[in-house]
């Protein structure tokens, strides 16, 4: 009898060790670790309690309690649009065009051959690693129907010139606010232009528009910088004689005053009393004007001689 029960008891005894080491295992199974480039969202019973345990070393309920997945937050991501995808990159290294996928219809009903690259990045690890079952699917429908959108209310010679810049503001614009309703997680970083190309029937006749608006452009550059050197030149000659001119105007004007004041001091003068007056104009005058003239004077002499002298 004692013998059984130590044997019960043994048997016992390994049972427990047993599942208390499976035990141990189970909650050493839980210890987890967070690469430096990502961050760790953990459930309880399927229900998110943390959606962002920083890198290191961490412990959390194991499964079927507790779940732990993982997102790259600092890792930025490129998905081309309009070109497939090859699973073994030919000589050239690049990817196949798509003709489907890269063709987009403008506004003004032409067809043209877009070729991109989204870059983008984890923005919320939660909702995307949870709330869809393939949130880069999700995306490449949003920037689609967004390049749809935006290359319908544009004409084809502003794609292909001078808009592209604006296509891409537009693009991400409303790529991201797709996405944001979406709850997709996902933060669209840029959109780039790779290629933008007529139809292979017309590219000679758009290339020839293309020519055109460019020597349109350089001309008028040429007329802008020639009437920036012609125009300040003028202005300022301009101003140079209506300056000359207003100098002449003042001095005409003040000369004319200072005669009329003259001409009345010397009416007043002249009514007191005439004869002083004009005695003393003639003997001013011929003081004036006498230093200018040469003068002869005849001495008396014989009758047949006569000496001059002059007096300078």
């Amino acid at each position: 009898m004692t013998e059984r029960l130590r044997t019960l008891l043994a048997r016992r005894g390994v049972r427990v060790g047993l599942g208390l080491g499976a035990f141990v295992a189970w909650v050493a199974s839980g210890i987890y670790m967070v690469p430096p480039t990502s961050v760790a969202v953990t459930r309880l019973f399927g229900a998110v309690q943390d959606q962002a345990v920083p890198p290191g070393v961490h412990w959390w309920w194991p499964r079927p309690i507790g779940c732990v997945d993982r997102a790259e937050v600092t890792r930025t991501f490129a998905m081309p649009i309009g070109v497939r995808p090859q699973a073994k990159p030919d000589a050239t290294g690049h990817d196949l065009v798509d003709p489907i996928e890269s063709r987009w219809v403008t506004g003004d009903t032409n067809i043209i051959h877009l070729r991109s690259k989204v870059s983008w990045r984890i923005a919320d690890p939660g909702a995307f690693l949870l709330r869809t079952q393939d949130p880069e699917r999700l995306l490449r429908v949003a920037v689609g129907a967004a390049f749809t959108a935006a290359t319908s209310g544009m004409p084809v010679d502003d794609i292909l010139t001078s808009g592209r810049l604006l296509l891409r503001e537009q693009v991400q614009r409303r790529a991201q606010g797709m996405l944001d309703g979406w709850r997709v997680g996902i933060q669209v970083l840029s959109v780039n232009l790779d290629g933008v190309d007529a139809p292979a029937p017309v590219v000679k006749a758009f290339q020839e528009v293309q020519n055109a608006r460019a020597d349109r452009e350089r001309l008028v550059s040429e007329a802008e910088a020639y009437a920036n050197t012609t125009v300040p030149v003028a202005r300022g000659e301009a101003q140079k004689t209506l300056l000359e001119a207003k100098g002449f105007e003042d001095r005409r004007l003040n000369a004319a005053r200072a005669d009329a004041d003259r001409f009345a001091r010397l009416a007043a003068e002249h009514d007191r009393d005439p004869a002083l007056l004009e005695k003393r104009l003639y003997l001013e005058t011929a003081e004036r004007v006498m230093p200018r003239v040469k003068r002869y004077v005849l001495e008396p002499g014989g009758r047949r001689s006569m000496p001059i002298r002059i007096l300078e």
